[in-house]
């Protein structure tokens, strides 16, 4: 369904894809921020739009020089502007020079039997002032990226450039003229160097970083010879089929909640790989007002929260096993958000400014404080993901216990995306700060995850990439009334009923999350057809809730 633009006197329009009428709070709500000076060209409301802090959740708000800390809640990085990648035409052209052409590119991606093939990808920005390390090859190639983006090692299986160490083997790519001086791709792996990591340096500039998406190999080839992973709730298609998950439904979920902390819960026993995360070495460079809570943010490392976040095993309409989470950045994004949040309301009593709403006060581009809440939006940003990274680790060892004989295997598709969030992108030819608040970016091509509630269907979906919405989409079915609302409306009899046939938690701690407080997945996506395709529709048959 095409958007309407509605009929509320704001300064700056506001397109709606929700088919709902806003109610007197929402109206008011949206107007609020329509209202803003730094607002570009208009306010965005996905199908799934309901209340929120400040601005609604499933708004999509494109500004100019300015963010709003309350608007977001709490993308991942890449290789800098300057890395080469090889493409099929034999030349090889920087990340940034492909981003600003805009156009689909073909590159090389490797399969999961290690055949190298051609494959259609999507250049893009995909943050700004990142973190970086050096990353030094045997072949004396050096590439520059950020701490977090995944490497091909020689197995097929993928590891963070921080937990690369001298020695290990990626997996090559090289290439050559022949007689006729036309390119070729050499499969033989008889050279004198083998694609091992030579060191890693750990860098103090600042760069924006770049990637590829690779829709269908999610990998591809640099210039310097090896295979990256491309950019990407979290969701995998994994290798089993239903039969081989009967009768085994409530163990797997006794093990899920035994081995992944819910609600307010913490981990007892510290992994290597979080007390290894990168990211530790900047949290004495994070807001002051989170220094005491460092051993917390370790502890939660690997854990779901509360609330709308979930743990799901899910079926598609092949009969293939998904799994999914939705998770975020924790007490500690939480905490970030809550200081610069009253740090930008402080600021605007202080200027005396009339805002029509305390939790709209915001930040401008170019002063300390918005560089200070910048740095620790990216820093939140890379935690969420990394949380989501520990927990499907676990989740899929669990899976793979009871129907793969505990033997790795490796997901047939993987799809991650952030939703509340803030990223620096251009829009109708402007660079502009999008926020996406209960939003996901829906650029062309781009793959995202939009769940139902923990009754209801779900959906991987592809991108296409409307400029009216700026390429985003909804994060969910998005609630139909609140929590509190949800308590007193509903019995845990209807809960009962409404997850029949599901292997979750039936009780009053889970009531607010009852299928019947959203709307209606299916009715959220046919408003959004201009806005994605589906790609797997997924009903799930575990459901852990926090």
């Amino acid at each position: 369904m095409p958007y309407e633009e509605l009929n509320l006197k704001t300064s700056s329009p506001i397109l709606s894809w929700a088919n709902d009428k806003l109610g007197y709070e929402e109206t008011h709500m949206a107007k609020n921020v329509a209202s803003l000076p730094f607002v570009f060209k208009h306010v965005a409301l996905m199908p799934d739009v309901h209340l929120g802090k400040g601005a609604l959740v499933g708004s999509v708000i494109a500004t100019k020089d300015a963010v709003i800390p309350a608007a977001v809640g709490v993308d991942i990085g890449c290789f800098t502007g300057d890395t080469k990648v090889t493409l099929t035409d034999g030349n090889s052209y920087s990340l940034k020079e492909l981003t600003d052409k805009n156009k689909p590119v073909y590159v090389y991606s490797c399969t999961e039997i290690g055949r190298i093939v051609a494959a259609e990808a999507y250049p893009r920005l995909t943050r700004s002032q990142a973190n970086l390390i050096k990353v030094i090859l045997d072949n004396g190639e050096e590439i520059k990226c950020t701490p977090d983006h995944q490497f091909m090692l020689r197995n097929g299986t993928y590891l963070e450039a921080s937990q690369l160490k001298a020695g290990t083997s990626l997996m090559p790519f090289y290439t050559k003229k022949n007689l006729s001086n036309n390119f070729i791709i050499e499969q033989n792996y008889a050279h004198s160097y083998n694609h091992k990591v030579g060191e890693i340096i750990t860098l103090s500039e600042r760069q924006d970083v770049y990637c590829l998406t690779v829709p269908k190999y999610n990998n591809f080839a640099l210039s310097a010879g090896v295979f990256v992973h491309n950019c990407g709730m979290a969701a995998i298609k994994m290798p089993f089929k239903s039969e081989q998950i009967e009768g085994k439904l409530k163990q797997i979920r006794l093990d899920i909640e035994a081995a992944i902390p819910v609600g307010f819960n913490e981990n007892k026993d510290i992994e290597k790989i979080v007390t290894n995360w990168q990211g530790w070495r900047d949290f004495k460079d994070l807001h002051r007002g989170v220094q005491d809570l460092e051993k917390k943010a370790i502890n939660q490392l690997g854990s779901l929260g509360g609330g709308n976040h979930f743990i799901e095993v899910c079926l598609d309409t092949e009969d293939n096993i998904w799994l999914m989470l939705h998770s975020g950045s924790r007490h500690i994004g939480n905490k970030l958000a809550e200081c610069h949040i009253n740090s930008a309301k402080k600021l605007a009593r202080l200027a005396e400014l009339k805002l029509p709403d305390p939790d709209l006060s915001y930040f401008v581009a170019g002063t300390p404080e918005f560089e200070a809440y910048w740095q620790d939006l990216q820093w939140a940003q890379n935690y969420a993901r990394y949380n989501r990274d520990v927990m499907m680790s676990r989740f899929k060892a669990i899976i793979e216990k009871y129907l793969g004989g505990g033997r790795p295997t490796k997901p047939l598709i993987t799809v991650n995306c952030h939703h509340n969030y803030a990223e620096k992108e251009v829009h109708f030819g402007e660079e502009v700060y999008v926020t996406r608040k209960g939003a996901v970016r829906a650029n062309t091509e781009d793959y995202g995850i939009i769940p139902g509630s923990m009754g209801a269907k779900s959906f991987i979906v592809k991108g296409k990439g409307c400029a009216e919405s700026y390429c985003s989409c909804s994060h969910g079915a998005g609630r139909l009334m609140s929590r509190t609302k949800a308590k007193k409306h509903f019995s845990l009899d209807d809960l009962i009923k409404q997850t029949e046939g599901i292997e979750c938690r039936k009780d009053s701690g889970v009531l607010d999350e009852i299928p019947g407080a959203y709307k209606p997945i299916d009715e959220v996506m046919k408003q959004q057809s201009d806005l994605v395709e589906i790609v797997a529709t997924l009903k799930q048959i575990i459901c852990v809730k926090g």
